[in-house]
């Protein structure tokens, strides 16, 4: 009488971030369960069947080795790619770069390997990768910085993906002796940038935090003629709100100042 015998898959739940997900390849590697048995997943999923499952705790130093790896092997572009698409939203997200960066080192030279878009895995990272630079593009459009009491300038978003870093690289570039921080209300995590040197994030800071910092009175005045811009530029009979949502969505506007509570607006007649 002969069995059967089915190979359970070892599925390694990473945390969403780019930290979490390099050490789900770092432990899924190190496993050697062989990498046709192990798989990454960015967050939970519900439980299938002939899989096993393992939690995998972020760890910067796993992390770094991985992110090393993939510079040294692979090259910057390859690394620039894969964290764009750790950005994603997509829980397979971490299960593609990690099929990526197998692909890359076991080719002779692993620089081509983002080339390679014959590949399902790389077609795939590119498509994320793509993915999260778009969503990254329209918070960089529609972040607003107001100045706060002590001349620090706040901008704040709610994205669906992690871009935080993305985002605050651009204004890195764009204000870079400007006192200036970002918050992510989903991840309650705030990139800082400190005039002239290198930004950094802070992790586990509370909503309330950030609620509770008081605007400067020269922003308040600021805020009220900018609205009273946008309220003022806009000609009644050409209103197309229809338009209006297909070019400023809904949910980039909680944050943007045009956007905001408009009473006390008296000065302000067309």
């Amino acid at each position: 009488m002969s069995s059967c015998h089915y190979l359970m898959i070892r599925v390694f739940q990473c945390e969403e971030s780019l930290t979490g997900i390099l050490t789900g390849v770092y432990d899924a590697w190190g496993s050697r369960l062989g990498h046709a048995n192990v798989r990454l997943i960015a967050g939970i999923e519900n439980p299938q069947l002939f899989c096993e499952y393992e939690d995998v705790s972020p760890d910067v130093e796993k992390a770094g080795k991985v992110m090393r790896t993939i510079k040294n092997r692979m090259g910057e572009d390859a690394f620039r790619m894969i964290a764009q698409a750790a950005a994603a939203t997509e829980p397979e997200r971490a299960d593609v770069i990690y099929r990526t960066i197998v692909l890359g080192l076991h080719l002779p030279d692993g620089r081509c390997a983002v080339e390679m878009l014959s590949q399902p895995e790389i077609m795939k990272l590119f498509s994320l990768s793509r993915k999260a630079g778009n969503l990254a593009a329209r918070y960089i459009e529609f972040l607003r910085f107001r100045e706060l009491q002590n001349g620090i300038l706040l901008g704040e978003m709610d994205p669906e993906g992690d871009v935080l870093d993305l985002v605050a690289s651009h204004f890195s570039d764009r204000f870079p002796l400007e006192n200036w921080m970002i918050y992510d209300h989903r991840r309650r995590k705030t990139a800082v940038h400190p005039s002239g040197k290198t930004w950094y994030v802070v992790e586990e800071v509370e909503k309330k935090t950030i609620s509770e910092l008081k605007e400067s009175e020269v922003e308040a005045e600021f805020s009220d003629l900018w609205k009273c811009f946008f309220e003022t530029i806009a000609i009644e009979a050409r209103k197309n709100a229809k338009l209006q949502n297909q070019l400023a969505p809904l949910k980039y506007r909680a944050y943007m100042t045009e956007y905001k509570n408009n009473e006390g607006l008296h000065f302000c007649k067309k």
